[in-house]
């Protein structure tokens, strides 16, 4: 696969997200402008002053750190394997991406921990191929919603990383046919069919896997597997 195709993925991935930043901004925007009339009506109250103060930090800090994160993981760039730390990587692309991935009664839940620990990869690459599997476990649960989890372990073979949702599953037959470029079940101009193939693609050249299967309760189940050294 040419590194241009996973640019323009990620251009359009990330484009589709531009009016869930927006929203998410918004938000705590507005936090930001009620808490500052707040301040200046009751400026002869002083715990309502440094509640209010602390408010308006909170929201202003949830705001750069959305676009830091959106900004940072945007930028085409050329692929740098660097150690980093998942604890903190997931936590990032889940706080631009969580309004977009919680459309159509989608529940998103978090990891409920990430153990402690690095990994070999480039992070940026890392963060897209997630990001991949997210959005592909969330619209497999456009029509119905449902919960989307993931879970991160390690042991020592290496990091696990996995993505479940609740839709339909895998349909019989086609198992491998999902990772081809342009295969699609679903229309409509945001799927593509890139997003499997681009996972498994920057999965790989970390020197990880990327399998799916159909989970016990049904859904999907897509865990990609990293060993614990660099890649040679």
């Amino acid at each position: 696969m040419e590194r241009a195709e996973v640019e323009r993925y990620r251009l359009a991935l990330f484009g589709r997200m531009v009016m869930g930043v927006a929203h998410e901004v918004d938000n705590h925007l507005s936090v930001v402008l009620g808490f500052s009339e707040l301040i200046q009506l009751a400026a002869g109250k002083e715990q309502k002053v440094r509640d209010g103060a602390g408010k308006i930090l909170f929201a202003g800090e949830k705001i750069g750190a959305i676009v830091h994160q959106f900004s940072l993981h945007v930028r085409p760039h050329s692929p740098s394997p660097e150690p980093f730390v998942p604890g903190e990587l997931i936590p990032g692309i889940l706080l631009f991406s969580r309004y977009d991935l919680g459309r159509e009664n989608v529940i998103v839940r978090p990891p409920p921990e990430i153990p402690p620990g690095i990994l070999h990869a480039d992070r940026r690459d890392f963060g897209l191929a997630l990001l991949a599997l997210l959005f592909n476990a969330a619209e497999a649960m456009s029509e119905t919603g449902g919960e989307l989890s993931m879970r991160v372990s390690i042991d020592a073979a290496g990091w696990e990383f996995t993505v479940s949702d609740q839709g339909p599953g895998i349909p019989a037959g086609i198992g491998e046919k999902v990772f081809e470029v342009g295969f699609t079940t679903r229309p409509g101009p945001f799927h593509t069919g890139m997003g499997l193939p681009i996972a498994r693609h920057l999965a790989g050249q970390a020197g990880g896997t990327l399998q799916l299967a159909n989970g016990t309760g049904g859904g999907c189940v897509a865990t990609i597997r990293m060993p614990l050294k660099a890649r040679a």
